[in-house]
């Protein structure tokens, strides 16, 4: 995204009224489009007034034909943005200290990235005196993280996904938040939950930022999908267990369950699929990851 798509993202984002952003995940958009005859991308998309993938995640979503084919069909039913992580700093108002901070808690989860930040890109100087953004953002993907030549030759680098949908969603989260009412990110990947989870952590401990207004930031996994089509009746109930069988794997789920005296346990533990199904007839479950 360049020149005049970002600058209208910016006055959809500044003008809009109670809007519903989703953040696309590669991961997620694989899964899509395999239960796409089941479900269709209106059933799941019409609610969202706009559908954002950072560039490195629609570098790896466009390995795939088919999954680049899905994305570009979800036109149908919401605005849909690629966005370049070099255009964030225009979304953020071109407060590049401030962004140097999103990026930075958004890789708290790996301890040498944190390291390389402070070595090769703040480099012992107060952050006023950084590099310029684009510059040290450029040392950052190429250099800060591991890398891996594909089969189509393409070099993949390491998290990079993952981090670029972090600092979007508190770049939404804390600038746009007026307008905005829900930041929902799809994705199936831990890691991804994990980035921005930490990433939580610090911003609110921190004195720029945690004192603001900001909009949550929440998760529709693999899981919390299934859970939910069957809540809506996408899916019916005779229908449940080859669904779950053919689209789904054991797998560690975050979830709360009301008890009986109406308070809230927390549990996070593997789940197979035939826990998930009796997880699926249960109405006082919320799967959170």
């Amino acid at each position: 995204m360049k020149g005049e798509d970002v600058n209208f993202l910016k006055e959809y984002l500044s003008n809009g009224k109670s809007l519903k952003v989703c953040i696309l995940d590669n991961n997620s958009v694989e899964f899509l489009t395999r239960v796409r005859e089941s479900i269709s991308p209106e059933k799941i998309f019409k609610q969202y007034d706009m559908i954002l993938i950072p560039q490195w995640v629609w570098t790896e979503i466009c390995d795939s034909e088919n999954r680049k084919s899905y994305v570009n069909d979800l036109k149908q039913y919401s605005e849909v943005q690629i966005i370049d992580e070099v255009d964030y700093l225009i979304l953020v108002d071109y407060k590049e200290a401030e962004l140097f901070y999103l990026f930075l808690y958004s890789c708290y989860n790996v301890c040498m990235l944190v390291s390389f930040i402070r070595r090769k890109i703040l480099k012992n100087r107060p952050v006023e005196e950084l590099d310029p953004y684009e510059e040290w953002l450029d040392v950052f993907y190429k250099e800060g993280l591991g890398q891996k030549k594909l089969s189509n030759d393409r070099i993949q680098k390491k998290n990079a996904g993952e981090i670029s949908i972090s600092v979007l969603s508190y770049i939404l989260s804390f600038y746009y938040n007026k307008n905005i009412d829900n930041i929902t990110i799809f994705s199936n990947d831990s890691d991804a939950y994990e980035f921005v989870s930490k990433a939580k952590e610090k911003l609110y401990k921190d004195e720029r930022f945690m004192g603001r207004d900001n909009t949550s930031v929440t998760f529709k996994s693999n899981d919390f999908l299934i859970y939910e089509w069957t809540r809506l009746g996408y899916i019916d109930e005779q229908n449940i267990r080859t669904f779950v069988d053919s689209y789904r794997q054991a797998r560690k789920i975050k979830f709360t369950r009301k008890k009986k005296d109406n308070s809230i346990e927390e549990q996070y533990k593997l789940i197979d699929n035939a826990a998930f199904l009796e997880i699926v007839k249960d109405s006082t479950i919320y799967i959170i990851f």
